[in-house]
């Protein structure tokens, strides 16, 4: 069962998730590190003012370790581990503009603007007729789908979603895994809501039994150029905003011990948005 307490600040209200039950005898969580990384995506380089706002949003994301969280958080900004970028990196799925993307978020935090590393996924604006894209992410990362781990978190990307080959790859990748290992998967369409008819939804059951005993800490994809956040089968899930259109926000994350805590940041205002709390299995 769970129990939601709503916080009210900045742009929007702060919703903090806790886990009824029985104190454990020993702390969960003991002596594992804090992970933060940040969300963002749809940076659609190649559209008109692309480039600018991206250039604006690595600029903030590299000077923002050290800002204080908002109240309802607490703490400060620890320097991230990377940036999860959600897709649609182009907005016409060429190399050219593809360029612009590795010279503004690079790849490895020394070779861009952006001082961290990036790992991205592919969304539908970076597929063409030739679609070079992918062979050229795929170079970066080893694969379209492709995994990594930060401490005990275990992160995998999954292509533009997870169809048919893309889940077959996430299984295989779960079964090295404890089924109590935390687990973050992140690709580019929505599974509910707005712009999430993309995929069938058999192939949306088919991932929901993959993750079924899973320890999922969160689902992040783009897409819908839209901050928020849903629950999807007992999963948080969340999106970051986009350069693109009107909702200017990415996400900061931090995994700790007990709880994770998501806020978003809005790149216009360069102020602190919203923000979620939910619990953590470690």
């Amino acid at each position: 069962m769970r129990r939601t307490r709503r916080a009210a600040f900045g742009l929007g209200a702060a919703i903090c998730v806790l886990a009824a039950g029985p104190a454990p005898s020993q702390a969960p969580g003991a002596g594992v590190r804090t992970v933060t990384f940040f969300v963002a995506s749809d940076s659609h380089f190649g559209a008109r003012g692309m480039s600018e706002l991206n250039r604006s949003i690595v600029e903030q994301m590299n000077g923002l370790p050290g800002t204080p969280y908002p109240a309802e958080v607490g703490g400060a900004v620890d320097t991230p581990r990377g940036v999860l970028f959600t897709g649609d990196t182009t907005d016409n799925g060429t190399l050219e503009e593809f360029a612009e993307f590795e010279a503004v978020y690079g790849r490895d935090g020394r070779d861009g603007l952006l001082r961290y590393p990036v790992f991205e996924a592919i969304g539908n604006h970076d597929l063409n007729r030739e679609s070079p894209i992918k062979a050229r992410s795929a170079s970066r990362h080893g694969g379209i789908n492709y995994s990594w781990d930060w401490d005990d978190l275990h992160l995998v990307c999954l292509d533009m979603y997870p169809d048919g080959a893309t889940l077959d790859w996430l299984q295989g990748n779960l079964a090295r895994l404890e089924r109590d290992r935390p687990l973050i998967p992140f690709f580019h369409y929505s599974i509910e809501g707005p712009y999430s008819d993309s995929w069938e939804p058999e192939e949306k059951a088919a991932f929901g039994d993959a993750l079924r005993g899973r320890n999922v800490v969160a689902i992040f994809h783009g897409h819908e150029h839209r901050m928020g956040h849903y629950l999807w089968r007992g999963h948080d899930v969340f999106r970051p905003g986009a350069p693109r259109h009107s909702s200017h926000y990415f996400l900061v994350v931090r995994v700790g011990p007990r709880e994770m805590s998501v806020v978003a940041w809005n790149f216009d205002r360069r102020a602190w948005a919203r923000s979620w709390t939910v619990p953590v299995l470690r």
